[in-house]
C-alpha cells in the first residue's frame, strides 16, 4: 500500500479499507458506474476514522475528515493552492472545522449534537450544561466593573473645595451618580451570570452522581460522525452534487471557500451588521454567546441552523452549519444566522411565536399579506437582503419588513447614522430611534 493510504487507514479496519481500495480502483475505471457504490464505501470509512480520530492521528485523517481527500491526486495544483487557507490551524471558539470539532467533543468540552432520527432517546435533558462561554462572559463583565470602579475613585477624587462647590463639582456629583448606576447595573448582571453558573455546575454534578449511582459502566456512543454525514447531506441539498470525495472536477462549480480566516472576517463585520442575533438574554441579562458554527465538507448550497439551542437547556449555544466548499457564494454563511435566529425566536418564546416578539411581528406581517407556505423561509430571504443589502442602503425589503426589522434586527448605531444620511427613509426611522431614547433617559 501507498504511503498516503497506510497513514489515511492507520486503525481501521483491513476489511474496510480493501472494500474501499476496491470500489475505489473500479470508480477510476468506470466513473458513473461506480459513483454511488464509492459515495457509500466513502462514507463507511469517514465514519470509522471520524470514530478514531483523535489529536494525534495522522494529517492524512485531518484533511480527509476536513475535506474529503481520498486520493490528493484527485486535486490539481491550482487547486490545492486555492485550498491553502484551510489547510491551515485557525484558533477560534466560534468556528470549527469537523476535525476540531470532533476532538472538542472527544474532550467533552462540547455535548454532542442531537441525532435527528433519535432526537428522543438522546437523552438530551441529562446532558451537562456547557458553560464555558458564560464563564468567558462572566469574567469580562467583572473586568468591565473594575474598569468603572477605578473611573468613579477619580471621580470622587475631584470632589473638594474650600468654599461652596463650583459648577465644575456639581458636574461630576451627576456623574458620579451615573457611575454607581452603571456599577450596580454591571453588578446585577455579574451576579445573575453567578448564580446560572452556580446552578449549572450543581447539575453537571448532579448528572455526573446519577450515572455512576445507576451503574452505567458502557461507552457512551459517539454519534457526531452519523450527525455529520446528515450535515453535509442537508448542505449539499437535493438537487446538489452528491458526490463526497475532494476532487478538481467538481470545483469548478464552488464560488466561495469558508476557510476559517475567512468566516471570521465575514463574522467580525457581521457583529455590527446584526449584534442581536449574537446576543442572549440569561435572566435579563444581555451577554454575547454566539452559536457554534462547524464548516462541513461537500459542495454545499445551504448554510442553516441545526439546534438553536444546546439541546433542551435554553442558556447553551445553538450550532449552525456552513459548507467549506459554498457553490452559492456567501449566501449560506447569511442563510445560517437567519435561520439560526428564526429558530432561538421560537424556542424561547415559549409557543407564543405567532404572539410575540420577531417572530409574532413577521407571522402577523404574513397573514396580513395572506402570504402561503413556511414562514421560516420566507424570513430568511427576507433576512438575508437585510444583511446583505439594506445595511448598505439597498432598499429590498418591504416597507413593514424594514420597520420590524429595524427594531428586532437592528444594525449598529454607526451603520444607522451612515444610512440616515443616504435615504430619507432611514432617516425617519433613525430619528425615530434618537427620540424614543430621549425619552426613556427622562
Amino acid at each position: 500500500m501507498e504511503p498516503y493510504f497506510e497513514k489515511l487507514f492507520d486503525g481501521i479496519d483491513r476489511a474496510l479499507v480493501e472494500e474501499f481500495l476496491k470500489i475505489k480502483k473500479q470508480h477510476e475505471e468506470n466513473f458513473n458506474e461506480y459513483k454511488d457504490q464509492f459515495a457509500e464505501i466513502f462514507w463507511n470509512v469517514y465514519i470509522e476514522i471520524a470514530q478514531k480520530f483523535e489529536e494525534k492521528s495522522p494529517a492524512e485523517q485531518k484533511m480527509f475528515i476536513r475535506l474529503g481527500i481520498a486520493d490528493p491526486r484527485y486535486i490539481s495544483k491550482e487547486d490545492f493552492e486555492k485550498l491553502r487557507e484551510v489547510f491551515q490551524n485557525v484558533p477560534s471558539d466560534v468556528f470549527y472545522y469537523v476535525d476540531e470539532w470532533i476532538i472538542e467533543l472527544k474532550k467533552g468540552k462540547i455535548p454532542q449534537s442531537t441525532f435527528e432520527d433519535v432526537i428522543q432517546e438522546s437523552g438530551s435533558s441529562q446532558k451537562p450544561l456547557d458553560t464555558t462561554w458564560m464563564e468567558k462572559e462572566y469574567e469580562r463583565k467583572v473586568f468591565e466593573r473594575t474598569i468603572e470602579e477605578e473611573k468613579l475613585r477619580d471621580l470622587v477624587k475631584g470632589v473638594q473645595g474650600k468654599g461652596p462647590y463650583s459648577k465644575a463639582v456639581y458636574t461630576i456629583f451627576d456623574e458620579i451618580i451615573k457611575s454607581i448606576g452603571k456599577l450596580k447595573k454591571m453588578d446585577s448582571d455579574i451576579k445573575t451570570l453567578k448564580e446560572t453558573l452556580d446552578a449549572a455546575k450543581e447539575r453537571s454534578l448532579q448528572v455526573s452522581q446519577m450515572t455512576v449511582k445507576t451503574g452505567e459502566n458502557k461507552e457512551i456512543q459517539f454519534t457526531e460522525p452519523l450527525v455529520i454525514r446528515q450535515m453535509v447531506k442537508k448542505a449539499i441539498g437535493k438537487l446538489g452534487i452528491q458526490y463526497p470525495a475532494l476532487a478538481s472536477k467538481f470545483l469548478p462549480n464552488v464560488n466561495t471557500i469558508f476557510s476559517k480566516g475567512y468566516a471570521e472576517k465575514l463574522f467580525n463585520k457581521f457583529k455590527l451588521i446584526d449584534p442581536k442575533t449574537l446576543e442572549r438574554n440569561i435572566r435579563s441579562t444581555q451577554i454575547f454567546m454566539p452559536p457554534y458554527v462547524i464548516l462541513v465538507p461537500g459542495y454545499g448550497e445551504t448554510g442553516f441552523c441545526w439546534e438553536p439551542i444546546e439541546g433542551t437547556n435554553i442558556y447553551g449555544r445553538g450550532r449552525i452549519v456552513i459548507p467549506v466548499l459554498s457553490r452559492k457564494g456567501i449566501e449560506p454563511f447569511y442563510q445560517a444566522f437567519g435561520e439560526y435566529r428564526w429558530k432561538l425566536e421560537k424556542e424561547l418564546s415559549f409557543g407564543r411565536w405567532m404572539e410575540e416578539g420577531l417572530t409574532g411581528e413577521y407571522y402577523k406581517y404574513l397573514e396580513e399579506n395572506k402570504l402561503k407556505g413556511q414562514p421560516a423561509e420566507y424570513f430568511i430571504k427576507d433576512y438575508i437582503l437585510w444583511v446583505t443589502k439594506e445595511v448598505q442602503g439597498i432598499q429590498k425589503v418591504d416597507k413593514e419588513i424594514r420597520e420590524i426589522f429595524w427594531r428586532y434586527i437592528p444594525f449598529d448605531d454607526s451603520i444607522k447614522e451612515a444610512l440616515s444620511k443616504k435615504s430619507y427613509i432611514y432617516q425617519q426611522l433613525w430619528e425615530k430611534d434618537l427620540r424614543r431614547r430621549q425619552r426613556e433617559n427622562y
